[in-house]
């Protein structure tokens, strides 16, 4: 980031020496076309460091225009501080700082909750909490392309990236290349006939639940799906919706 700003003060300054010659005679013909290259070259930098900062805090403040803002940016900073995991308090008591050692605790604790299996008893009469309803031929019905391009067109553009590496926007973009691909996943899904043990792999990141997280227990846990597959649990969710 440091370059990048580096290099469009430094075409900055190039574009204002030329534009101070042309105060003083024309320019000759390969000076004008370098600086119109320099020009867009300029615009293309500034299209990098606002992705930068859009990546770097919410899409919602670049709807609203701010993201050439100082309080923009110090926004921005504030995020990814209150996002970093500085520190963790270990089970002896000690502040862990080092990146192994917080990471051993992560791992050692999540596998603990997401690795073991129970056989919980009912506390609840579920039959009287739901009530029956027998007409749900619906639930079981075929996947159809209407419902698959209905999902696609409601994906979020710019959610963080995944396993695959694709977000909404990349799908969207070249849905008229993938789409036949997709709409075989689906249906390969529907019948049976998919292993997804391929694609079944997400992200975990920590999400801080309080302002000044210490433990594991501070913070909540969410996972980053492949694309195609949420596709596919957003198709499930709607039906059973």
């Amino acid at each position: 980031m440091s370059n990048l700003s580096g290099t469009i003060k430094d075409c900055n300054s190039v574009l204002e020496t030329l534009d101070a010659l042309e105060e003083q005679r024309p320019l000759y013909l390969q000076e004008y076309n370098f600086r119109l290259i320099l020009k867009e070259h300029i615009l293309k930098l500034l299209r990098y460091k606002k992705e930068y900062w859009k990546k770097r805090y919410t899409i919602r403040w670049t709807k609203f225009g701010d993201e050439s803002t100082s309080f923009f940016h110090a926004a921005a900073t504030e995020r990814y501080r209150i996002n970093t995991i500085t520190s963790l308090v270990a089970e002896d008591g000690r502040d862990i700082f080092d990146h192994h050692e917080k990471a051993a605790i992560l791992l050692e604790e999540y596998k603990g909750r997401m690795g073991c299996s129970t056989t919980p008893s009912m506390l609840y009469n579920l039959e009287q909490l739901v009530q029956r309803n027998d007409n749900m031929e619906h639930l079981s019905s075929p996947f159809t392309i209407e419902d698959i391009d209905k999902i696609v067109k409601q994906m979020p553009a710019d959610k963080s990236p995944s396993p695959d590496r694709f977000n909404g926007l990349l799908i969207k973009s070249c849905w008229h290349i993938v789409k036949e691909d997709v709409y075989s996943l689906c249906f390969d899904f529907f019948s049976g006939d998919l292993n997804i043990q391929d694609i079944n792999n997400s992200f975990i990141t920590l999400i801080p639940k309080v302002n000044n997280p210490t433990n594991v227990n501070d913070f909540r846990p969410i996972s980053l799906m492949n694309c195609v597959l949420k596709t596919i649990t957003k198709l499930m969710a709607n039906r059973v919706q």
